[in-house]
Parts: structure tokens; C-alpha cells; sequence
């Protein structure tokens, strides 16, 4: 434990500061903080997490559901046009002032407030589809950490490269495995820490629980103006 926290210890601030670690650390936390908050509360949708749309939506066909069915395709649809959306906000407005990830964040945090003050008059289906169409956004800004392949908005490629890493550091001994495996085990830790604050807080919060994303992605764009000349 005490190797693997050294070596840790020495890649954080590593790299452009759009793939540092604590960048990556707080686009998993938003993104189980939301995913937590749509699926109890936005019947079972996923805001980021578009396979288990995917999924809901084949099941309800299969029963016949298919007005159910239809709900469960918005959030994938939104989340490719925000994909799309991403691209061309990069062709048109290039890094100056601000860096090209932070146009993409501060997109992201004003249209999470937005979606949030008008939840009450939003169907679930759309209220899930419009932040499907940010966090889209965020995943297509940051598609890195320490120059390593990286989802921001979903955990299953993160976990796949814990247990790849740290199996080729016991094959090999090379401390970059077990740094890299270190990494991932840690980003996926905090998607959890995201969904457990977003469930306690929806008890004090209710609907206005998800401004909290809002204010996780405020810190991200003010942290990306450390070194912004480095980010591309």
C-alpha cells in the first residue's frame, strides 16, 4: 500500500491539466451523482449511462411496452447530439481565452442549472435527455487521464483496467502497471462516492439535489485554468 501511494503520489499533477487526476476524480463524481439521481428518480433512466437505456429499452419492446420503450430512447438519442454538438463547438469556437474543455464545462454547468429550475415542467424521459445531452459533453472533452483512455461517465472500461493493470504489474513488476491499475481503482471509487453523496443529499435537497452537479463542474472550470496554455 505504502508503494503504491508513493507512486501515486508523483502523477497527480502530471500531463496536460485537462488529464490530471483531480480533473478525472470530479468527472466521476458528477457523473454518479447524476446517474444516481435520474435512475431513483426519473424512472430508472440514466443520464450518462446510456447501455442501461439501451438495455430498458430492448426489455419494454420485448413486452410490448413500447411507449415505456420510447421514454428510454431520448437520453440516447440527446447523448448523441450532444456528442455531435461537442465536435462542432470545437470547430467554432477554438481555444483562446478560455481553453476548448473549458467551453465544453461551462456549456455543461449552465445547462445542468437550467435543466434543474425547470425539472417541475419537464417530463422524465426529456428532463433525462437534456442532461444525457451535457454529460455527452463532458465525455467528449475529456477523453483522457495521464494520456491513458479514460470514460468519464461510465465505469465499466475503468474497472476492466484495474484488474488488466494490476495483473500485467504481477507478470512484469513494472510500477506503471500498478500506477495505472492505482488510477482507475481510485476514479472508480469515485463514481460511487457520487452516487452515495447525491442519495444523501436528495433526503435535505429534493429536486434541487442536482445543482450540486452544477457546482462539482464549476470547480472543474476553475481548476482548468492552471496551465490552460498546455491543454489542447
Amino acid at each position: 500500500m505504502l508503494i503504491w501511494l508513493k507512486i501515486m503520489s508523483t502523477v497527480i499533477n502530471r500531463g496536460p491539466v485537462h488529464e490530471r487526476l483531480q480533473i478525472g476524480l470530479l468527472l466521476a463524481l458528477n457523473s454518479g451523482f447524476v446517474d444516481s439521481y435520474t435512475f431513483q428518480y426519473h424512472g430508472e433512466r440514466f443520464a450518462s449511462l446510456q447501455t442501461g437505456n439501451v438495455i430498458q429499452a430492448g426489455f419494454n419492446v420485448a413486452h410490448g411496452n413500447f411507449s415505456t420503450a420510447l421514454t428510454f430512447f431520448w437520453p440516447i438519442l440527446f447523448f448523441a447530439i450532444g456528442a455531435a454538438f461537442n465536435v462542432v463547438m470545437k470547430k467554432i469556437m477554438p481555444a483562446k481565452r478560455l481553453s476548448q474543455q473549458q467551453h465544453s464545462v461551462l456549456v455543461e454547468l449552465i445547462g445542468i442549472a437550467v435543466v434543474v429550475l425547470f425539472a417541475e415542467q419537464l417530463p422524465n424521459a426529456f428532463f433525462t435527455g437534456f442532461l444525457s445531452f451535457f454529460l455527452a459533453i463532458q465525455l467528449d472533452a475529456f477523453p483522457k487521464i495521464q494520456g491513458l483512455p479514460f470514460m468519464s461517465v461510465m465505469s465499466t472500461g475503468n474497472i476492466r483496467n484495474v484488474g488488466t493493470n494490476l495483473m500485467n504489474f504481477v507478470y512484469t513488476r513494472d510500477r506503471k502497471f500498478l500506477r495505472d491499475g492505482g488510477l482507475f481503482l481510485v476514479i472508480v471509487l469515485f463514481f460511487f462516492v457520487g452516487a452515495f453523496i447525491s442519495a444523501l443529499l436528495v433526503k435535505v435537497m429534493g429536486s434541487m439535489t442536482l445543482l450540486g452537479s452544477s457546482v462539482i463542474v464549476f470547480v472543474i472550470f476553475m481548476l482548468l485554468f492552471e496551465h490552460k496554455e498546455a491543454q489542447v
